[in-house]
């Protein structure tokens, strides 16, 4: 081989080595371009507010609850706008945070929501008041009363100026602060079964709120009581009907030749064990809880009795 011949062939060589293969290049890929940012929702702007009431006329004293609703120009509610209240005539009609409307004096007021610069409003009258429901009063027939007895508990009516108004056909609710005193019925009647304090209230249906009026009564308990006692059944009777004994006292009861039971009716904390079904006997039971426990004869209806246990 001649020298030319190495020399071509060596650059031939190096030429192979430099290009590898003698495909072209590749280019590295190139990232896609990054997408444009998405802008945020718009925020939704309240063009008008509705303003609505339960009732607009009203007496000093008297309230009703407004509501507020922010609507967008096509009436679209926006849920979290709160407004602002007030009212143009504060002496006449006052509004609270909440758009809570109270009666002041006679007169007209118009009451205005707001939520920035847009704005709805309610007119509310304010009547004299006079022979309208402002306040009610409890009184009850007895202020103090003993273990077992009862007692009538009323609610009336007034206006602004201290005058009687009749209760109609509003729904009268009672309630006592403490049952295991005193309980109540639904038309007033109260019964003492503990001893100590109690608070007896009347709520009476008015409205967006009702009104509200309380009395307090004392449950004392019964002087001298016996701490033994004896209950007889002459007849389809229990004999007698009511019987007072001493807490940690005893009551005996006897049982005549036809057979009766006593069962304790409700059955309250501190009943003692009932008595099933005996004649010619006697039995005792003892009581160590003050209160009232009702008891009956199920063989014979009609056939009732209470034991009264007094400290």
């Amino acid at each position: 081989m001649t020298r030319l011949t190495r020399v071509t062939a060596c650059a031939g060589m190096l030429l192979l080595a430099a290009c590898g293969d003698g495909s072209p290049p590749v280019a590295p890929p190139v990232a896609p371009p990054a997408p444009p940012p998405v802008a945020p929702p718009a925020a939704p702007v309240v063009a008008r507010i509705d303003v609505s009431a339960a009732a607009t006329a009203l007496t000093p004293q008297q309230t009703t609850q407004l509501s507020a609703v922010a609507r967008t120009a096509s009436g679209v509610a926006v849920g979290d706008a709160q407004p602002v209240w007030s009212s143009t005539a504060p002496s006449v009609a006052s509004v609270n945070a909440a758009g809570l409307v109270t009666g002041v004096a006679a007169g007209s007021a118009t009451i205005r929501a707001t939520v920035g610069s847009v704005s709805g409003t309610l007119d509310v009258t304010v009547t004299s008041g006079v022979g309208v429901l402002a306040t009610v009063v409890v009184t009850a027939q007895d202020l103090t009363i003993q273990l077992g007895q009862l007692t009538q508990a009323t609610v009336s009516g007034r206006d602004v100026l201290g005058g009687t108004v009749a209760l109609g056909t509003r729904t009268v609710t009672w309630s006592t602060s403490n049952a295991a005193i005193a309980t109540i019925n639904t038309v007033g009647v109260v019964t003492g079964v503990g001893v100590g304090t109690v608070s007896l209230q009347a709520s009476v249906a008015d409205g967006a709120l009702p009104k509200t009026a309380s009395v307090q009564l004392i449950v004392g308990g019964i002087p001298n009581a016996p701490t033994t006692a004896d209950v007889v059944m002459p007849g389809l009777i229990f004999s007698p009907t009511e019987t007072v004994v001493k807490r940690g006292g005893t009551v005996r009861f006897v049982f005549p030749p036809l057979a009766h039971n006593v069962i304790w009716d409700p059955r309250l904390a501190g009943s003692p064990a009932d008595i099933n079904l005996t004649r010619s006997v006697t039995v005792s039971r003892a009581f160590a809880t003050v209160g009232v426990f009702p008891f009956k004869c199920t063989v014979h209806p009609g056939m009732d009795g209470t034991v009264i246990v007094s400290p």
